[in-house]
């Protein structure tokens, strides 16, 4: 799923330079399919090294080994062009302690819209979904262990579904929180399980309660709230495409543009907000001298941090299998 995780990013990083697709943000429909494939991903890194209890905290140091790399080397790279060039981001225009800490633990990020976070100073703003994923980390080895998936994915889906009739907030609580985005994960979990749509109950039924709500969004008008639209076409095409990459056999460029997937999505913002500060305006041109860029921040960040500690995690992953 390497050119596909790829692919996701571009999707993201272009929505950050204002491309809208039919008036959709294709950023949202990407981070959707991000999410049911970390719930895939993680599904099968646990359930092969981790399904235990006592290893729980290994998986969580599997994963901080995972992220922090590629991120501390972002959020120095930001602070450091700011601090001698400056960037057009309002998120970093009232840096303090607290938010700093914000930054690095990451998982407050998840819920940077929320009274609970004091402090909006964001370093890398696509970060608040990183926080989401940090959400997940922390509860999906407890559901495997305990069977507890079917639970929280009913739980979350009354939430979401509360959200897009806009009982709740349906941006916050239908996208970004984790209370009503968590099967979202979980479909890709069971996708792991059993990756045959029509035979794996869940997941059918929600790709097919999706493609309904997404019909009634067209029929009722005041359904289109924020990202109804987007997060149910990401979760549909998600569904669909998921399976049918499980079955390509992996290749050198996949797992190339896997590895550099992770750095763009934290990359791109840096260079977007310091394009947008020389005052350059988004065409073709621009959207693809920024991508070459945040590609070549992504490669300095895989290269040189992230990929000197994958020996490590595969080291942790072998003394507790």
């Amino acid at each position: 799923m390497g050119i596909y995780r790829f692919l996701l990013s571009i999707f993201v990083a272009i929505s950050h330079a204002g491309v809208l697709i039919n008036s959709l943000n294709p950023g949202v429909i990407a981070v959707i399919s991000f999410l049911l494939i970390s719930g895939y991903v993680m599904t099968a890194l646990i359930s092969k090294n981790y399904l235990d209890i006592k290893k729980i905290v290994w998986f969580y140091l599997d994963r901080i080994l995972r992220i922090y790399p590629q991120y501390l080397f972002n959020i120095i790279a930001v602070l450091i062009i700011y601090s001698i060039f400056g960037l057009n981001s309002p998120f970093l225009s009232k840096p303090t302690e607290i938010g700093l800490l914000q930054n690095l633990l990451i998982i407050p990020m998840g819920f940077y819209m929320t009274p609970w976070v004091g402090d909006k100073f964001m370093i890398i703003p696509p970060a608040w979904s990183l926080g989401l994923e940090g959400c997940f980390y922390i509860l999906i080895p407890f559901l495997l262990i305990y069977k507890l998936q079917k639970v929280f994915f009913l739980l979350s889906y009354i939430i979401f579904l509360m959200a897009y009739l806009g009982i709740i907030n349906t941006d916050y609580f239908g996208y970004r929180l984790i209370f009503g985005t968590i099967f979202i994960f979980l479909c890709g979990s069971f996708l792991h399980k059993n990756n045959n749509i029509t035979t794996n109950q869940p997941v059918k039924y929600t790709l097919i309660f999706s493609c309904l709500l997404l019909a009634a969004t067209f029929l009722f008008p005041r359904l289109i709230l924020p990202y109804n639209r987007e997060v149910l076409i990401g979760l549909i095409l998600g569904i669909i495409i998921i399976p049918l990459l499980i079955k390509i056999k992996k290749t050198y460029l996949d797992e190339l543009l896997g590895n550099l997937s992770y750095g763009l999505f934290l990359s791109h913002y840096l260079v977007v907000f310091e394009f947008e500060k020389l005052g350059i305006h988004w065409n073709l041109k621009c959207i693809l001298i920024m991508l070459l860029f945040s590609t070549f921040l992504s490669a300095i960040g895989f290269f040189c941090f992230e990929s000197p500690l994958i020996a490590w995690r595969k080291k942790i992953r072998n003394k507790h299998n």
